[in-house]
């Protein structure tokens, strides 16, 4: 006999789906404990996980972590559990389910009140976020300021877990480069005086200063062939973005030539990507989208400094309010 989700899966009973492949199938469990609480269920009915065919088997689990990340940034979670439990439903599956906040213990949060609407709005969310950036000649992969003061573990401002990024963002600019993309790398290129460093009296320490190593891009970061390079704060200037700066003491703020030099090749879509998400890729994604770009940002591709806890989920919360897609 066929199960409930051998029927949802051929559509025979509707679901709020959010990813599907050739092994597996995963929807929006109806009682979630967490708003974006998804099920990841195998197209072949099994009871028991471990009855699965091999490839069957390790198809499921790939569904799995591709959903999972889709989850964490569409949720904008720290984490997301995995519990494989019951068996109210004679056919394998898994739970994923996002962590807002402490976890004491493995227990189940209670079950939270969703609507339709948000079952449908929620579903939209993770669907969408599991998709691929698409690339083309209009798009521009904008990657901010991956520098060694910022990205080596030993740097002057180095940004927690920027290592980890390195790999998703050399991935992104493979995609980008071989769909015939524009690539855009920034760099801080800070004089040995200014009033953006904390000796100066501004905030910062010392760092990304123009010509020393910590100023220069990664060795780990790819960096494309016919790039364009920006570098900012070359004259003292201040500000985050890699689109505008503004000169000490003055409120108005001048181009970086980014956006011109990406006009100038047609491009209409900005994808960010780089360090860090509660400063400089958080600027640069508003002024993308201020200047008129539609602009998307890659949960998975930028770090957060954190000065106060949380910085990085209120940067990502206010790119989102000013219409950047985070993915």
């Amino acid at each position: 006999m066929a199960s409930i989700f051998t029927r949802i899966i051929r559509g025979e009973i509707p679901s709020h789906a959010v990813y599907e492949d050739d092994h597996a199938f995963a929807f929006l469990d109806i009682n979630p404990r967490r708003p974006g609480h998804t099920l990841v269920v195998p197209r072949r009915q099994v009871d028991e996980l471990f009855d699965l065919p091999a490839e069957d088997f390790d198809g499921l689990w790939r569904a799995v972590r591709v959903v999972g990340a889709a989850i964490k940034r569409a949720v904008g979670c720290s984490r997301v559990f995995v519990m494989v439990i019951g068996v109210d439903v004679p056919h394998a599956h898994v739970h994923l389910i996002p962590a807002t906040g402490p976890v004491s213990d493995l227990a189940l949060p209670p079950v939270v009140e969703q609507t339709a609407d948000d079952l449908a709005g929620m579903a939209s969310l993770i669907a969408s976020a599991h998709r691929p950036v698409e690339y083309d000649e209009h798009t521009a992969l904008v990657v901010v300021d991956v520098q060694n003061d910022f990205a080596d573990p030993g740097g002057a401002l180095a940004v927690p877990g920027a290592g980890a990024v390195l790999p998703v963002i050399n991935e992104e600019i493979g995609r980008a480069a071989g769909a015939g993309s524009t690539i855009a790398y920034t760099q801080d290129w800070h004089p040995a005086t200014t009033p953006h460093f904390e000796k100066d009296g501004g905030t910062w320490p010392v760092h990304c200063v123009a010509g020393t190593w910590g100023a220069e891009l990664h060795p780990g970061l790819r960096v494309a062939e016919g790039a364009v390079h920006i570098r900012k704060g070359i004259g003292g200037e201040d500000g985050y973005s890699g689109f505008s700066m503004r000169q000490p003491g003055y409120g108005e703020s001048e181009s970086t030539g980014l956006a011109e030099a990406l006009h100038d090749r047609g491009i209409t879509r900005v994808v960010v990507v780089g360090l860090a998400t509660d400063y400089c890729v958080k600027e640069t994604a508003l002024d993308a989208a201020r200047l008129g770009f539609e602009t998307a940002a890659l949960a998975d591709a930028i770090r957060a400094v954190d000065v106060e806890p949380g910085d990085g989920g209120r940067a990502i919360e206010e790119m989102r309010a000013a219409g950047v897609r985070v993915r």
